[in-house]
């Protein structure tokens, strides 16, 4: 009798060797992202303090832009965040004193000890950052103190001024400079001492100051206390939210001191995907400005005077849009032209880290950062009669704009068309028209000639971001196995597809498919065949043929994986809700969309077959999966289907105890492999009745 070959499951995802679980997938993040560019405008309103992140500033009541997130209809208690024990703490005493012309001296000492030797090396080093022309920096104190009390004062000769790096590519500071302090002799149990004083002679807004500072609870900070002293007839806002902090008022001859303190608290172990601790923890907030609108009007009275068009503007306005009689599509093809033609560059001087260039010098130079980029977009729409509005909203994973107005959440700028209800970031140069990266889902604040307000940028919908994934596998009668797999993307996915064909581009097609092969456990040869990731058109495909090296011919005692092919955009329940974290305790961020996979195996005509493999359907008020797997004459059918449902880009701890076990099941499902087994098939019964009465005569 012939065997069969039956079809089941090998092992489920998390069993058996690494390699062959699941090929990694980055999360999406911006392609180009202006985070530094309004973040930078710190710099010029107070020098960046020494060690790990942080910033300081509350008062009246604090007015919030939350972020939504979807609802469960039962409160679940969070539990207990994990504590971790720190390498360092980190306290400081800063006091602030504002002038009538919003100018100020920062008067500040900053104490870390040392709790462990991982610390040593990065403590021992500290870089104070300023911005020449606008501040000045001087070091008053800097000394080990060791942990018998004894001071060691740091050599004059180890203290040295250079100039700034962003850290960032293609981000250049050129009056940014750093003072760098050695400490000497040190050791664990000692600290490091360091007390500087600042002049803030001039603000990236005139006639204005602002300040922020945030105390992570991801960092080891001890208790610190600023001190913001101002006039009494300056109008000054200050906020503190967040726990363990507070703001107390004391009025004083001609003045008002707010004496912000917080408590410090241990630190907690960081969560993947975790929102912005602008969201979350302390925070203190001061500015002159009383709200976001007007903010926005100080930002527009010196951006609105760089979008003019030009002649030279028009012209290529009208060279863009040649032949194009639809305004939406004019809007769309200069999209394409400025992210095929300009590159993000940003170079920063002064106001410069607020105030955008012409938009004639962008286009000469063709490249500028997100103010630039934005500006001149603005002004090729104008030239087509097409309205526009810049829109100052966070480029990473803060949610919530927090009232006093700061640039603390304010670190990108794109475009909002009115006419069509179109955001558009001219500097995420791998994605389509309208569709955005990290800003989905966000407060933001709308800039033109008719007035500035605040306003929302829409969540993601799921209809608007699919993937699908279609691999075809021909098993010869020899056992040769080969195929292809094709994906096909759009929004959000197309981004990433574009950014993944240009890397594939740098790093060869052949050599890419090998990887992706091995990482599914099934090593072989193959290309992938990339479109240009310069053709913004939807859908956008990357797709690539395969071989692999084993053949396919299961022993009557063994089996073998059923191949998947070479998808290089992740595949069904990636990405999309983020990395499952049991016990969350903070808002994580979660996507929309949708991913199909579709497989088909053919095997050879020698050996009947037979399928053993149950299909799965999953369906919560937050996702929906569902898997199929059937015969089809001598083709396997297999198909996985997710979509994130999601209604906002923030999702509460308590989602993450909703979907998590359901989540675990939908990995189970995709990634768990399928193998095949010769068997011989069962035997008949034996046969009863007159039918084996005749054939025994």
């Amino acid at each position: 009798m012939m065997p069969q070959l039956t079809i089941d499951y090998l092992d489920t995802a998390g069993a058996g060797d690494e390699n062959m679980r699941r090929s990694g997938f980055a999360p999406l993040t911006s392609i180009f992202v202006c985070a530094i560019t309004l973040a930078s405008a710190a710099h010029a309103q107070a020098p960046k303090t020494v060690a790990p992140p942080a910033k300081s500033a509350k008062a009246p009541a604090a007015v919030r832009a939350p972020a939504k997130a979807a609802k469960t209809p039962k409160a679940v208690p969070a539990p207990a965040a994990r504590e971790e024990p720190a390498p360092y703490s980190l306290g400081f005493d800063k006091t602030i004193t504002l002038h009538a012309d919003r100018t100020a001296e920062s008067v500040g000492t900053t104490r870390i000890k040392i709790l462990g030797e991982s610390a040593l090396r990065t403590a021992g080093q500290q870089s104070i950052s300023y911005v020449e022309g606008m501040q000045t920096l001087e070091i008053v104190e800097a000394y080990t103190e060791k942990a018998d009390g004894r001071r060691i004062a740091v050599d004059p000769a180890s203290i040295m001024t250079r100039d700034e790096a962003s850290g960032l590519n293609a981000v250049y500071l050129r009056d940014a400079k750093a003072r760098v302090v050695i400490f000497p002799d040190l050791a664990v149990g000692d600290s490091i001492v360091l007390s500087t004083r600042s002049e803030i002679r001039a603000g990236v807004f005139p006639d204005q100051y602002f300040y922020s500072v945030v105390f992570p609870r991801q960092l080891p900070f001890a208790a610190s206390t600023v001190q913001i002293v101002a006039p009494k007839d300056l109008t000054l806002n200050v906020a503190v939210l967040g726990q363990g902090i507070e703001d107390r008022i004391v009025e004083e001859p001609g003045a008002i001191r707010h004496v912000i303190s917080y408590r410090g608290s241990a630190r907690l172990a960081d969560e993947p995907g975790a929102t912005s601790p602008l969201d979350r923890d302390a925070r203190a907030f001061v500015s002159t400005f009383k709200d976001y609108e007007e903010l926005g009007r100080v930002y527009w009275a010196e951006a609105s005077k760089r979008a003019a068009v030009t002649p030279e503007i028009q012209a290529l306005a009208d060279e863009i849009t040649a032949g194009i009689p639809d305004k939406r599509a004019e809007a769309a093809a200069i999209d394409r032209w400025i992210k095929g033609n300009v590159r993000y560059v940003a170079i920063y001087l002064g106001a410069g880290r607020v105030v955008p260039n012409d938009a004639g010098a962008v286009l000469k130079n063709k490249y500028g950062d997100c103010k630039d980029q934005s500006t001149l977009m603005a002004a090729l729409l104008a030239a087509k009669g097409i309205a526009s509005e810049l829109v100052l909203v966070n480029g990473g994973n803060a949610h919530t704009l927090d009232l006093p107005p700061t640039l603390a959440a304010l670190n990108h700028v794109m475009v909002y068309l009115p006419e069509f209800g179109i955001y558009d970031d001219p500097t995420a140069s791998f994605a389509s028209f309208g569709v955005l990266s990290d800003t989905y889902d966000k407060p933001a604040v709308h800039l033109s000639a008719g007035g500035v307000r605040l306003g929302r940028i829409p969540p993601m919908r799921a209809a608007d971001h699919t993937l699908l994934t279609q691999t075809k596998v021909t098993i010869a009668a020899n056992g040769t196995m080969s195929g292809e797999t094709k994906q096909s993307a759009t929004g959000m996915f197309a981004t990433v597809a574009r950014a993944v064909a240009s890397a594939i581009e740098s790093n060869g097609p052949e050599t890419i498919a090998e990887r992706q092969l091995q990482a599914f456990g099934t090593p072989g040869k193959g290309r992938y065949q990339i479109e240009s990731p310069r053709n913004l058109a939807e859908p956008y495909l990357v797709k690539g043929r395969f071989t692999l090296n084993e053949r396919f011919a299961p022993p009557p005692a063994g089996r073998k994986i059923v191949p998947i092919g070479m998808p290089v955009l992740g595949r069904p329940g990636d990405l999309l809700l983020g990395t499952r974290h049991q016990g969350r305790t903070l808002p994580f961020a979660c996507l929309a969309g949708r991913q199909v996979e579709e497989i088909d195996v053919t095997f050879a005509e020698d050996k009947p077959l037979n399928i053993a493999v149950p299909g799965r359907k999953i369906a919560n008020r937050f996702f929906t999966y569902k898997s199929e797997y059937r015969l089809e004459g001598r083709t396997l059918k297999i198909r996985h289907e997710f979509a994130s449902l999601v209604p906002s880009q923030v999702c509460g701890p308590e989602i993450e105890a909703d979907i998590g076990k359901p989540m675990a099941e939908v990995n189970a499902s995709v990634n768990s492999r399928l193998a095949a087994t010769a068997r011989p098939p069962a035997p008949k019964p034996p046969e009863t009745g007159l039918g084996a009465l005749f054939r025994s005569r």
